[in-house]
């Protein structure tokens, strides 16, 4: 189930709509505060974030409502996220969807991968309860996310779709009328690296933040050509980033050949990793205009001195003659499930990156 969407995928500042207005908002930070549009007799209730605690990776915090009225067809919350380090806006709003027991319909992400829309439901015993859409935007190292949530006036279909095309189409007319005080696009990266990979007569560029150093990059052009990202925190190996471009073997088989190639990587990473063991392998389709094959592996892996020593997903290609893989590492990590997530999102931001800067790499050849 799709609605049909409004355009909400820019933010060209337009004049306010007939019964609309700007209204100023302070989130409390020189980068969360501007004007939005709102009709003229809706109010944007507003508090300011809460900062994230030293040696934490982020904390969120409600930060603005609007109460759904005759004018209003929805409930809208702001969520406000202060983060150690700038993360990829679809992993947040995903998180948030699921975090609210919400089903996602579909998707999307601008070009830059700087914000992200989400469109989901909430349906029991095929009723539907509630239609739900969400547009994320990064700020540097700050993240809003914007939920607009509403009861489809039945609980068919019909009525959840009538209702996601109202809500969105109000969302589309609010955003026009966003912009923030400090004059920089509304959704952007900052406080990224810039690292330059190259494949045979190709380029990309893949924005890293601090929490990643580059231990190996040999794409100057050949294959095979590798990088690794490498992040310690408090002394400890806390995540690793692989992207490797190899050829493939004739007749490569993507489950056998792939669970190996992820294997012997492991291997080699630490004489404590043990055991890989495989939790899932799932065929994806192929980005747009590219031939060939894709799956995503999870592993679960052991120590050998005993207990866990994190996981690994994966995303494995073959196009034409060549494997092209992404890889994340991640060390065990405790504490409640906002916590795990909140601590994942640098290696999240980071993986999603490299998989946007391989496609680019693998659709230019």
């Amino acid at each position: 189930m799709i609605w049909l969407t409004a355009s909400c995928s820019g933010f060209a500042e337009e004049p306010a709509a007939p019964g609309w207005k700007k209204q100023t908002f302070d989130f409390g930070a020189a980068d969360l505060r501007g004007d939005i549009a709102l009709p003229n007799d809706a109010t944007l209730q507003s508090t300011h974030f809460q900062p994230r605690q030293t040696g934490t990776a982020g904390r969120s915090t409600v930060v603005g409502k609007v109460a759904a009225s005759a004018t209003v067809p929805t409930d809208v919350t702001v969520m406000a996220f202060d983060l150690e380090y700038p993360a990829t806006p679809l992993r947040v709003c995903a998180y948030e969807a699921q975090a609210a027991g919400l089903d996602v319909v579909s998707q999307s992400v601008t070009d830059d991968q700087s914000s992200a829309s989400l469109r989901s439901v909430k349906a029991k015993n095929g009723k539907f309860e509630q239609v739900t859409f969400t547009r994320c935007l990064t700020r540097g190292t700050k993240l809003l996310a914007f939920h607009f949530a509403a009861k489809p006036a039945g609980t068919g279909e019909n009525a959840a779709v009538s209702a996601g095309e109202k809500i969105e189409t109000f969302a589309a007319t609010m955003f026009t009328g966003l912009t923030f005080a400090d004059a920089k696009p509304v959704s952007h990266w900052e406080g990224m690296t810039d690292i330059s990979l190259k494949l045979g007569e190709q380029s990309a560029i893949l924005k890293t933040t601090s929490a990643w150093t580059v231990a190996i990059n040999d794409f100057n052009g050949a294959v095979p050509a590798e990088l690794h990202l490498v992040r310690k925190r408090d002394g400890k190996d806390a995540g690793l980033v692989w992207l490797g471009t190899f050829e493939a073997a004739p007749g490569f088989d993507m489950a056998r050949g792939g669970k190996k190639l992820l294997r012997d990587f492991m291997a080699k990473q630490s004489p404590d990793f043990g055991e890989a063991k495989l939790l899932s392998n799932d065929r994806l389709a192929m980005p747009d205009a590219t031939a060939g094959e894709r799956n995503r592996f999870r592993f679960e892996l052991a120590s050998k001195s005993g207990g866990e020593a994190g996981d690994l997903v994966s995303t494995v290609t073959r196009s034409g003659d060549r494997l092209y893989v992404v890889a994340w590492w991640s060390p065990p990590i405790s504490g409640d499930e906002r916590a795990r997530f909140m601590a994942r999102l640098p290696g999240f931001t980071a993986y999603d990156l490299a998989l946007e800067a391989m496609y680019r790499l693998m659709a230019a050849r």
